[in-house]
């Protein structure tokens, strides 16, 4: 699949599509931004899960995929008409509470059946350390309930630009993301439904770990 797959869209609006070049080629000008494993992007609905260290994340993740995607935010970031409308346009929706909460997993089971992607964040916040931290259980629940595909995606290089301890981001830097083989939800004859969910969340995990080691290995080949 080719990056710019998603200017093609008859579906996606002129806004939408104007906002994403520009943030791209700021990405692309300021931080030299690369993309991988556009070849593993899986056509369906599907739950982008990366890795999260900075609010840069969601924008790289946005601009780096080679279809439309969708994201949660805050409630509250919509109570202002004008900022919540833009948000909007930029397929953002609003949610409350926490990411475990049943109100969230609706929204996106819903945004799912709807054959959309959705960009999550498995880990649950901002890492600390830059280091990839523990997925949090549910998110196979998730595929239980659809018929999506779980795509790990590794993001490089945010935490040093913007990471928790930093008041500002930096202006220039280096960013990359890697995109890897799509999970799916196939539990096996004879294993219960909670073990086939801790699999797929060990998948999940593996996947980001490997993701990042072909990445700082020197991104030779196809990424895992």
């Amino acid at each position: 699949m080719k990056h710019y797959s998603w200017l093609r869209s008859k579906h996606t609006s002129p806004f939408f599509k104007f906002v994403r070049c520009i943030v791209y080629w700021g990405f692309r000008v300021l931080y030299k931004h690369k993309i991988y494993g556009l070849s593993h992007f899986y056509p369906g609905p599907a739950l982008i899960a990366a890795n999260h260290t900075s609010f840069l994340d969601p924008p790289i993740v946005s601009v780096s995929a080679p279809q439309e995607v969708h994201f949660l935010a805050r409630k509250t970031l919509f109570n202002n008409k004008i900022f919540g409308s833009l948000i909007r346009k930029l397929n953002s929706h609003p949610v409350s509470g926490k990411a475990e909460d049943v109100t969230v997993f609706k929204t996106i089971v819903a945004l799912l059946k709807e054959k959309k992607k959705v960009i999550i964040f498995p880990e649950g916040k901002r890492s600390l350390d830059g280091k990839i931290g523990e997925i949090k259980p549910g998110i196979a629940l998730l595929l239980a309930r659809t018929e999506a595909a779980i795509i790990p995606a590794y993001i490089h290089g945010t935490y040093e630009i913007w990471g928790r301890k930093r008041a500002f981001p930096k202006l220039f830097g280096k960013t990359a993301i890697v995109f890897g083989s799509p999970i799916f939800y196939n539990p096996a004859e004879g294993i219960d439904r909670k073990q086939a969910q801790r699999d797929v969340t060990h998948k999940l995990e593996q996947a980001l770990h490997n993701l990042k080691d072909w990445y700082e290995a020197g991104a030779k080949g196809s990424p895992p």
